[in-house]
């Protein structure tokens, strides 16, 4: 479909969220360049968005400037994705430093009300991650259906994390910038349709870069390979300080109908677990209204729970 009829047949609230973009903004660390974009008053308290593997701040250039009446709001890109500098080797050490490097940069460890980090993905197991050293300086810390509980027979990813990983292969190049928009798939694909074009336009006409002979993915596959089955999460979920929740697609690869008793058992009632009924593994992308009542409903309440 031509972008033009896309963006022609998405909905008014959209199109009014994409006028209005963040401000983009770098913040150096550990030597590395890391890029976020920013909505909304720096004074609020702050939403740290951090994406799946592989996305980067335009994931959520739909969805946050929904938050900015109430919040701070920040979409990272971590080193390697997105428009961060690559590093010469990834691991989550930098990308906890990175995640608690944005939020200083960005007011949100000033504010009244501490920062919570939402996590989609890999994203969650990079935020829940960088939570656990710093969970006193944290709200709290949403999984977005990123926390693995079980070996699924559906988990695509168990057998790969398993068995080892295939030999990373050289990033595909694209003669036209338009093939390379139009090839964009969402990797794993969602067990259902998805019915959002304009979405995955808009994310596919920020994923690719110049290079020579043509386009390529801004991706550095190799930041893919801090990504484990993040198992021993489940099981530090209750020692958190600060609050914990995690959102469940009810079409995905990493969960069944087990998810809700088995994480809230783990958490010992700590993490508030709830399935979102109807999505696939990206709620973001296929149900983003209900996705912004979600994330809005739970971190107001533990703002509220904090000032009684």
């Amino acid at each position: 479909m031509h972008s033009a009829l896309i963006h022609q047949n998405a909905p008014d609230w959209f199109t009014r969220a994409l006028a209005q973009p963040g401000q983009s903004h770098f913040t150096e660390v550990l030597g590395c360049r890391i890029h976020y974009a920013q909505w909304g008053d720096p004074k609020r308290p702050g939403l740290l968005f951090v994406p799946a593997s592989g996305g980067h701040t335009h994931w959520f250039d739909h969805v946050a400037p929904l938050f900015a009446d109430q919040f701070n709001v920040v979409a990272i890109d971590l080193s390697g994705c997105g428009d961060s500098d690559r590093r010469p080797e990834y691991a989550q050490d930098f990308i906890t430093a990175e995640i608690m490097g944005v939020l200083a940069a960005s007011g949100m460890l000033d504010a009244d009300v501490p920062a919570t980090l939402v996590g989609h993905s890999a994203g969650a197991q990079f935020a829940l991650r960088a939570a656990i050293p710093n969970d006193e300086a944290l709200l709290g810390v949403i999984s977005v259906d990123g926390l693995r509980y079980a070996r699924l027979e559906k988990d695509h990813a168990i057998r790969i994390l398993t068995e080892g990983r295939p030999p990373a292969r050289p990033p595909r190049v694209y003669a036209d910038y338009e093939d390379a928009v139009a090839r964009f798939r969402l990797a794993p694909a969602p067990l259902v349709p998805i019915d959002a074009p304009h979405i995955i336009e808009h994310i596919a006409r920020h994923s690719f870069q110049p290079v020579e002979g043509g386009w390529t993915s801004k991706f550095d596959t190799a930041q893919g390979m801090t990504i484990d089955l993040a198992f021993e999460l489940l099981g530090a979920l209750k020692d958190y300080r600060c609050h914990t929740a995690a959102i469940v697609a009810e079409h995905s690869h990493l969960a069944d109908e087990t998810a809700s008793d088995i994480i809230g058992a783990a958490s010992q009632g700590k993490t508030t677990v709830f399935v979102m009924p109807g999505t696939t593994h990206y709620p973001p992308i296929d149900s983003p209204l209900a996705f912004v009542a979600a994330i809005k409903g739970i971190v107001l309440s533990w703002i509220a729970a904090r000032s009684r």
